[in-house]
């Protein structure tokens, strides 16, 4: 694998100065609320008794996790080659930051899925959740989600199919160059990202449609479904959010399977697609957090807690 400046083919275009501080502004902004935003999910969860004993946090803690190491890591390893103009970590670098891109991307992926398949037993069961979902239910999503985000990654590295990609900013697999690689992004695709987006689809638009029944049914002013039309919307963020970071990421790779040409596909559409898959870890703590009255209670507790020890500080 070449990582150098003079590796480049004749007549490969690279990014202008100002290109170059837009982008890395772009992804160091995208990376602090990564980071930032996925520690204050973790924290409330950790010190909210509420937030920790109820089962579905185990998820969004699961989700935390994979997309603060995704912009504490992966990110920064962007970030920094951006401003270097070039990738100049190594190989097995390349190798290993390519494996956890791919890992975090499908555990994410995965984990929004088994959260809405949790929501949707949680509002069309309500009296038998707790049956149906127990801590064991949890504990193997979570270990599924990780399982199926290892064994996909590791095969592109392994298969030494991975270079790093300039405009894309990350190690990836150069599909142009590897065609043996179709059968796989193919299956991947639709193993990691078509299915868990139908599924995805399918159990908001069930959970919508049963709130709205139970909305027409309850004609209680105090009725818990009275403020049904603040669910849905956040239902909808979450759908909207999932499609609008990771379909730009997933039809560019698809494309990339079924062109012979290197530059068939423009350069700053790969850049757009790339900054865009990594914010779908800056806004998933916005979705499932800020949107969500326990853990604004949690954030604030938090925030006064910080407040209220500088003030010792000070004294």
């Amino acid at each position: 694998m070449n990582n150098s400046n003079d590796s480049y083919p004749l007549g490969f275009v690279r990014r202008g100065e100002i290109e170059n501080v837009f982008l890395a502004l772009t992804l160091g902004i995208v990376a602090l609320f990564s980071v930032f935003g996925n520690v204050a999910v973790i924290i409330a969860i950790f010190m909210s008794h509420v937030l920790r004993e109820e089962l579905p946090n185990r998820l969004i803690v699961n989700l935390a996790i994979a997309d603060l190491t995704n912009g504490f890591f992966v990110m920064s390893s962007s970030l920094l080659s951006v401003m270097a103009d070039c990738w100049e970590f190594g190989a097995v670098y390349c190798d290993f930051m390519c494996a956890m891109n791919y890992c975090l991307l499908i555990t994410s992926m995965l984990t929004l899925c088994f959260i809405s398949c949790d929501r949707f037993q949680a509002i069309t069961y309500p009296l038998h959740y707790l049956d149906r979902i127990k801590p064991v239910h949890i504990n193997v999503m979570i270990a599924y989600s990780w399982l199926q985000g290892v064994l996909f990654s590791v095969v592109p590295s392994a298969l030494d199919w991975v270079e790093y990609d300039y405009w894309e900013t990350v190690c990836a697999i150069q599909w142009h160059r590897e065609r043996q690689a179709i059968y796989y992004v193919v299956f991947a695709f639709i193993l990691c990202f078509l299915l868990p987006g139908f599924i995805l689809i399918l159990n908001y638009y069930k959970i919508i449609k049963q709130i709205n029944t139970k909305v027409t049914c309850s004609t209680a002013p105090g009725s818990t479904y009275s403020t049904s039309s603040k669910a849905i919307r956040s239902l909808l963020i979450v759908v909207i959010a999932y499609f609008v970071c990771m379909t730009p990421f997933s039809v560019t790779k698809l494309i990339k399977v079924f062109i012979t040409q290197e530059t068939l596909l423009n350069s700053r559409v790969n850049s757009a697609a790339s900054v865009v898959a990594f914010m779908s870890s800056a806004v998933n703590p916005f979705i499932y957090g800020i949107f969500r009255k326990d853990f604004r209670r949690a954030y604030k507790r938090i925030v006064v807690s910080i407040l209220n020890r500088g003030k010792e500080i000070c004294f």
